[in-house]
């Protein structure tokens, strides 16, 4: 990038008081001293661990020109240019999107959030219109696509700063991209971080709402209120919603766009399945294959999705939603396009090392995602014959009152619980695990109710305790390829776990 004067940045970022010169050449927007370059313009945020205030002298002796603050810095050094604003979070986000020249005026960005589905949702749109020619990039939990093919999420988290957004926009612009797929966090949302505040989405599409995120937001109200801001802020002639039936209202009340509605059931506006398909043989789907009718602008066709369960099916339909009503298309027209999609990485994911047994590995690690997961799963298990066992903790420094409703849901589908770590940060992973065993009334420990920190002794207690015809599902972390402890993050593979599991209990 060449620089950019400080004075547009300025204007953009609208302090309420400058300090110093603003004609001067800005080579960088950033908010971490340690990655500052000399003409950087440094943003001092507070964080949730750390100010960043309190490292404006580290940014001023990398090279930085420019410092945004709210708070007074301990002194000013002569030579620096000093703006004072009341949000950093806001002023990051303007900065960033001035200096990467607007990229999400130059794409149709879809915005797609929900408490859970949002990442299948996010995937499928991206594949559908990568199967219909359509230039797409992603940015999601599960995987992401600047233009040069797909790759794993660099920063780890569903919704990147915005100097890390409005730079991945741009690089999908110049190398000629025409959309791109966003999946929006709630904190993404939020007044809070205002990680999106100023990128330009055209289409939003919002899958469900359930309890999560309570740590941040305060509330539920407050935590759905963050992710109606996506469709608060759709713009464009073409611009438009797509909902979930139960949310389809409260969208409509936020927005000026039409909305879209999708559901399993005919009379659901825009898109609807009208039945799920019976086997052959007259009984349910083939493991791993669900035919349904999708109904869909006024045309119906036969289609199958290689996913399970109803939930993929609805994340399914949201997805051919958007697709269909940005590009003109009907049922028809996806009855390929549909056939071709395959779940994301960590997403229903069967592990097979010849084993009398399933072993499967979801990222579903919200209350309502248990419940979906684990009664699909426990279907299966009890219609083999056989058992369910539940491996998965709960994330250190989140949502707390989510941790007894993950014990008591996984005691209601699963036989044999084991508690393991999920990203214990900085707090006691042993407590965590206590937390979660308050849920689970009237289970024996050591007997169907097991606590083990180590995750790798957790699988391979699982995969050990496993008998023909179980299913083992390992919940939680999916795709993610590391876990969070006191000490900072360690790589880690879900799958490569459970593989080792099995091989060292004499499978494959």
């Amino acid at each position: 990038m060449n620089p950019l004067p400080l004075s547009q940045l300025a204007a953009a970022i609208g302090p309420a008081a400058v300090r110093g010169v603003t004609d001067r050449g800005v080579t960088q927007i950033c908010y971490d001293s340690r990655r500052v370059g000399p003409g950087a313009l440094f943003v001092a945020q507070p964080g949730v661990h750390v100010d960043g205030h309190r490292f404006i002298e580290d940014a001023v002796a990398a090279g930085c020109v420019a410092v945004v603050h709210s708070r007074a810095p301990d002194r000013y050094v002569p030579g620096v240019t000093y703006l004072r604003v009341s949000d950093t979070a806001a002023a990051l986000s303007r900065a960033a999107a001035c200096f990467y020249r607007h990229p999400s005026r130059e794409l149709t960005v879809v915005g797609v959030t929900g408490t859970n589905g949002k990442s299948t949702t996010a995937w499928w749109i991206y594949h559908l219109l990568q199967h219909l020619q359509v230039r797409a990039g992603l940015i999601s939990t599960v995987g992401c696509d600047y233009g040069a093919g797909l790759g794993a999420n660099p920063e780890h988290v569903t919704t990147p700063l915005a100097v890390e957004t409005h730079a991945a926009l741009r690089t999908m612009v110049d190398r000629g991209l025409q959309a791109a797929v966003v999946e929006a966090s709630s904190w993404g949302l939020a007044a809070g971080s205002r990680r999106l505040a100023d990128v330009s989405f055209v289409i939003g599409v919002i899958t469900n709402f359930s309890h999560d995120h309570l740590e941040l937001h305060g509330s539920e109200a407050a935590y759905l209120d963050a992710k109606l801001n996506l469709f608060r802020g759709l713009r464009g002639r073409h611009a438009f919603a797509v909902a979930a039936p139960q949310l389809a209202e409260r969208v409509r009340a936020v927005t000026m766009v039409p909305v879209h509605v999708y559901g399993q059931h005919p009379e659901a506006h825009g898109v609807g399945a009208a039945a799920v398909i019976q086997g052959p043989d007259g009984g349910a789907p083939p493991r791993g294959r669900l035919p349904f009718v999708l109904h869909l602008n006024g045309a119906q066709a036969r289609c199958t999705l290689s996913a399970p369960g109803a939930f993929n099916l609805a994340n399914c339909l949201a997805a051919a939603s958007v697709v269909a009503h940005w590009r003109g298309l009907d049922a028809t027209d996806l009855v390929a396009p549909i056939a071709a999609l395959r779940l994301p990485p960590g997403h229903m994911e069967e592990v097979d090392c010849g084993q009398p047994f399933r072993v499967v590995v979801d990222y579903a690690h919200t209350p309502e995602a248990f419940r979906v997961a684990l009664s699909y799963l426990a279907g299966q298990a009890r219609g083999a014959g056989g058992r369910l066992i539940a491996v998965f903790g709960s994330a250190g420094e989140r949502d707390v009152d989510k941790r007894p409703q993950q014990g008591r849901i996984a005691c209601q589908y699963a036989d044999l619980v084991v508690l393991t770590d999920e990203d214990c940060r900085g707090e006691d992973p042993f407590a965590i695990l206590r937390q979660i065993a308050a849920g689970c009334s009237g289970r024996t420990v050591g007997v169907d109710l097991v606590l083990e920190v180590e995750r790798e002794a957790a699988i391979a207690y699982a995969v050990a305790a496993a008998r023909p015809r179980d299913v083992v599902v390992l919940l939680g972390k999916g795709h993610e390829a590391s876990i969070i402890g006191p000490g900072g993050p360690r790589p880690w593979d879900e799958r490569a776990a459970a593989v080792a599991a099995l091989r060292a209990a004499g499978h494959g």
